[in-house]
């Protein structure tokens, strides 16, 4: 007795995941032209959040008008003044929240490195030196008997004329003052817990840097060629290129200083250090393009501090092994602080991993503050 086959039915493809469905229409949008459709879209969207987008076109505008009139922010407490403006535009729905986050993760942040700009001045009154005899013989090593700041700017730097290479030059070495206060502040946003635990890598480094400067004050290649230890000139490469871009003023506080600047501040190379820190930090949780974009940077940053004649790759190899001390040393050291906590049952959040002890106090601090 044969089987008479029914009707052949083809079923609709399962969805497993409710974003790989297609977007539904929504209520009365059937039957309408797709652009009155996409502009429905638009206004739901944007409705919400005139509020924030309203925010964020300040903040911009006044970003904007302040760069073009006195420059990129070239000090840490300016640009943390800046983070802090934009963390309210993007706490606008949640106002309690950017006020708790800003007495307690951030201000104690910006006291720190406000303490550590005034210590670095201070810094400029040196116990001994400047030094510059062992970082031009280790370049020179390192050059085969010529600096390589001399060589490069042989080769690519010309003073009369700035080149797309200089400005490319110009952003690198710019990018240190905020780069890692941005990825402190989007951090702070997504994972507060790694917020807390880069914070206090980044504090712990900081201050290591500056006992470098005090130990072991040290000239940059331009100072040195002044004095005839470079075997010929170096120039500045980004005063000249702000020159060219009109912004006298961020020109002036790299020829003529500030009151917390110091010129003999070089060894360690932080603008390395800091690079460094973000490859160490991210690499063991990132895929292949994030860690590809962050040996760029590290590269990036070690050739322009080398061409701009603003360190000595001495001063840079001193930064990358500051930075893998305090990224190994501090994640063991306050891994051990959180076992301890955990074992004593203390309410506090768990730091995972993290820097200092004084800034992980100062932590452990909040995060029980913030629990009650």
């Amino acid at each position: 007795m044969g089987v008479e086959p029914g009707p052949l039915r083809v079923s609709a493809p399962a969805h497993d995941d409710p974003g790989d469905a297609p977007p539904q229409a929504g209520p009365g949008e059937e039957g309408r032209p797709a652009g009155h459709v996409a502009l429905r879209r638009v206004r739901a969207w944007v409705v919400p959040r005139r509020r924030s987008l309203a925010g964020w076109a300040v903040l911009v505008a006044a970003f904007t008008a302040t760069t073009m009139t006195r420059g990129l922010p070239q000090s840490e407490d300016t640009v943390l003044i800046w983070l802090a403006a934009a963390l309210l535009v993007a706490s606008l729905d949640d106002l309690r929240r950017w006020g708790r986050g800003v007495l307690i993760d951030w201000l104690p942040l910006y006291l720190v490195l406000v303490t550590y700009s005034a210590l670095r001045g201070y810094a400029r009154h040196p116990l001994w030196g400047p030094l510059i005899k062992p970082q031009v013989a280790f370049d020179r090593w390192i050059g085969f008997g010529k600096v390589p700041t001399v060589r490069l700017q042989r080769l690519f730097f010309d003073p009369s004329h700035v080149h797309v290479w200089d400005y490319a030059v110009w952003a690198v070495y710019t990018s240190h003052f905020f780069t890692v206060y941005i990825v402190a502040a989007v951090l702070w946003k997504r994972n507060h817990e790694r917020f807390r635990r880069f914070i206090a890598l980044l504090v712990g480094l900081t201050f290591v840097g500056y006992v470098g400067y005090v130990l072991y004050p040290a000239m940059p290649p331009w100072m040195a060629s002044w004095h005839g230890y470079t075997g010929g000139p170096v120039y500045r490469v980004v005063p000249v290129v702000w020159e060219h871009l009109g912004i006298h003023a961020a020109a002036a506080l790299f020829t003529n200083g500030s009151a917390f600047d110091n010129d003999i501040a070089a060894m360690p190379s932080l603008h390395a250090a800091y690079t460094m820190l973000l490859l160490l930090f991210f690499w063991p949780t990132s895929r292949r393009p994030l860690r590809a974009l962050l040996v760029a940077y590290v590269v990036a940053m070690a050739v322009t501090l080398v061409y701009a004649g603003e360190h000595f790759v001495a001063d840079e190899v001193a930064g990358y092994a500051c930075a893998a001390a305090v990224y190994f040393w501090g994640s063991r050291l306050l891994d051990r602080w959180n076992a301890r906590r955990r074992r004593s049952g203390s309410p506090a959040r768990r730091l995972s991993g993290a820097g200092s002890s004084l800034i992980g106090r100062l932590l452990c601090r909040a995060g029980t503050s913030r629990r009650a």
